[in-house]
């Protein structure tokens, strides 16, 4: 475990590496209350009320804002464009170059409970962001990204920053969410912390801060110790996914927390992407593959594909399954079988299920398939999403049977259906072919291209019989 003072000293002995780093610069900017942070944080479907703050402005120096909003930080690095950031100390300091081998600011605001019940220690300097939400939908997530200048060298040092975000309310398996954490690593229950989630530490006194191993979950860790970075923090996760399942139309409360713990020295922040907190519902869309934009699938030819879009990727296995297919056209019989459900795999947000249409040679006009599936509106009711798809048919051309006609006979045939395009067997072109002779092995052939690319052909033979002489009978 590391001391106050050595954890001060490490300061200078940390400040310096021989790597530098050219992207562009984190922009950030406070004086925003509460309401104007959590604005920026809302996406689509939720509504939310009663919102509250801690520790925005430092007790000890007015000028000092806890939290603020960020903008360019896919290119500074951070994974995310823009959003609001909550720190353990003065937001401003996130801001690279990195220079610094551990910058933080003391605040004198107050610990939190529920981030020192996390780490079992006191915790300091909180920052807390706090509302009531209402979901459509049975799912909400935002994206974030945790960082600290406690990356690498005091991982398990014992006085570790903590953050969490705690969501109170119905829990849809039963029971209640009781200020559950849903910062937690993916695929695990574990919260995401610095000492949860790293590549180690390194000793006291090292050259540079980089960690030496071993990993634990570091393929979501980001070693940020160079010199010159963009992002003060010498370490952060990748963009990471918080997200619970929920009742539709039921009140929570959400509790975005940060602080120092064990001591004040260095600081940490949680950067979360703007427009993110949302509990959208599932997309579902037709895309067909008939040239020309033609909004149908053509039998025997083309075909249209339902595109299935979560709101966000889930941690899962997970399934969709539709209310209903119906429509026009029979499942099984005018079209390929397709199943009532699809199957996600984890972190998977789109799937397609392919839709084609089954060849059946008769006319029997443009067929649709309605696709049916429940989304939870405005929590007035229950609404069901019905998605089209359309069957176009697509007939083949015919020019007759096997013909036999005299010597000497023209004969013409006809196309009976408007395509774009007609070749005959001699190359020539339109809906009709005059006979003038025996064509070469006696066969005559048309191929044909309607408006949407789908060709068609047929062949007859025809046999040309020569014309009986009549002999006159004499009398004698």
């Amino acid at each position: 475990m590391f001391s106050v003072f050595q954890r001060m000293v490490l300061v200078f002995i940390l400040s310096t590496t021989i790597v530098q780093v050219g992207r562009g610069q984190l922009q950030v900017t406070t004086g925003h209350g509460a309401e104007e942070l959590l604005q920026m944080l809302l996406g689509q479907g939720v509504v939310v009320s009663n919102v509250t703050s801690v520790g925005l402005i430092a007790t000890e120096n007015p000028e000092v804002w806890q939290a603020g909003k960020f903008f360019n930080g896919i290119v500074a690095g951070i994974g995310i464009d823009s959003g609001l950031l909550l720190t353990s100390g003065d937001a401003l300091l996130a801001i690279g170059p990195n220079n610094n081998g551990g910058d933080g600011i003391p605040t004198l605001n107050g610990g939190d409970l529920d981030l020192g019940a996390i780490i079992g220690t006191i915790t300091e300097d909180a920052c807390i962001l706090e509302f009531d939400f209402v979901p459509m939908y049975d799912t909400i997530a935002f994206r974030y990204s945790f960082a600290s200048e406690e990356y690498n060298d005091f991982v398990n040092g014992g006085v570790n920053d903590v953050f969490a975000f705690f969501i109170t309310g119905p829990n849809p398996s039963g029971g209640t969410y009781d200020k559950f954490n849903i910062a937690i690593i993916p695929k695990t229950s574990v919260p995401v912390s610095i000492n949860t989630l790293n590549n180690g530490n390194n000793s006291a006194g090292s050259p540079n801060c980089r960690g030496n191993g071993p990993c634990e979950y570091c393929q979501y860790y980001v070693d940020n110790c160079i010199y010159g970075s963009p992002i003060e923090y010498d370490g952060y996760t990748t963009v990471l996914t918080a997200m619970a399942v929920v009742v539709p139309c039921q009140s929570y409360h959400l509790k975005i927390a940060i602080a120092d713990g064990g001591d004040e020295v260095y600081d940490s922040g949680v950067f979360l992407e703007a427009g993110s907190f949302s509990s959208p519902g599932v997309a579902l869309e037709p895309v067909y593959s008939t040239p020309g934009g033609a909004p149908f699938a053509v039998e025997g030819c083309t075909q249209a594909d339902l595109k299935v879009t979560l709101p966000f990727a889930l941690p899962a296995t997970s399934w969709v399954v539709f209310d209903s297919i119906t429509g026009s056209a029979t499942n099984g019989v005018d079209y390929n079988l397709i199943n009532d459900s699809v199957m996600f795999l984890p972190n998977q947000i789109t799937t397609t299920i392919p839709i084609i249409p089954v060849y059946d040679a008769q006319t029997e006009g443009d067929e649709n398939i309605y696709i049916y599936l429940s989304n939870q509106v405005g929590c007035a009711g229950v609404n069901l999403q019905r998605t089209e798809i359309l069957l176009h048919d697509f007939i083949p051309v015919e020019i007759g049977s096997d013909t036999a006609v005299c010597e000497g006979t023209q004969v013409t045939f006809n196309v009976g259906e408007v395509y774009k395009s007609y070749t005959w067997h001699d190359g020539t072109h339109g809906q009709t072919w005059t006979s003038s002779g025996l064509p070469p092995g006696g066969q005559v052939s048309i191929a044909v291209e309607d408006s949407w690319g789908c060709t068609s052909s047929d062949t007859l033979q025809l046999t040309v019989h020569e014309r009986p002489v009549v002999n006159p009978i004499r009398h004698d």
